[in-house]
């Protein structure tokens, strides 16, 4: 890995409690910074990924492969077709007689 030359002004406290830490863990100070610069950068530079990822999930680990098979005919209907039968999907198909009393 190359490594880049680099000055760090630290206030003396914070330079008394790195100096007692590389010297607890046998470690140089310059070790500490490294490490601790490299997790903050890789935890600030995380890309966050949009909730709506995965939530289409089909549970079929092939649909990627077979997605030509799925839209074979899609859009052969006329829209006429579709608003019928998405009509149709949302009529109750219970047909039992509702209580007196209900109005519709």
């Amino acid at each position: 890995m190359k490594t880049i030359k680099t000055t760090v002004y630290l206030n003396a406290a914070d330079y008394r409690r790195l100096k007692s830490l590389a010297a607890d863990e046998g470690r140089s100070a310059a070790e500490l910074v490294r490490e601790a610069v490299a997790e903050y950068t890789a935890r600030a530079t995380e890309r966050e990924w949009p909730r709506s990822i995965g939530m289409g999930n089909s549970g079929d680990p092939h649909f990627a492969e077979n997605y030509e098979d799925y839209l074979d005919g899609f859009g052969e209907d006329g829209l006429e077709d579709y608003f019928s039968a998405l009509e149709s999907s949302r009529q109750p198909k219970d047909t039992k007689a509702k209580p007196s009393g209900l109005s519709e």
